[in-house]
């Protein structure tokens, strides 16, 4: 694994001191939330450029946003 510096203001690490916070396993998950949320992004972008195939826009948007739930983007 590899250690890297983060720089955070002083009042939010005593913060994140004081109610026990792990700010490393934080950092972690905050990462991988947004590259999850780049992917879909991109894969949303990969789709827009797909010839139409008629389906209502209503329903992709529902499905993306339900999908979108379920991987908590």
């Amino acid at each position: 694994m590899v250690l890297v510096s983060l720089h955070l203001p002083d009042d939010l690490v005593e913060q994140a001191r004081a109610a026990d916070l792990d700010v490393s396993q934080l950092a972690q998950d905050a990462i991988r939330r947004a590259l999850n949320a780049r992917a879909v992004n991109e894969w949303l972008d990969d789709l827009a450029s797909l010839p139409s195939l008629g389906i209502d826009p209503a329903v992709v948007k529902e499905a993306v946003r339900s999908a979108k739930d379920d991987f908590g983007l």
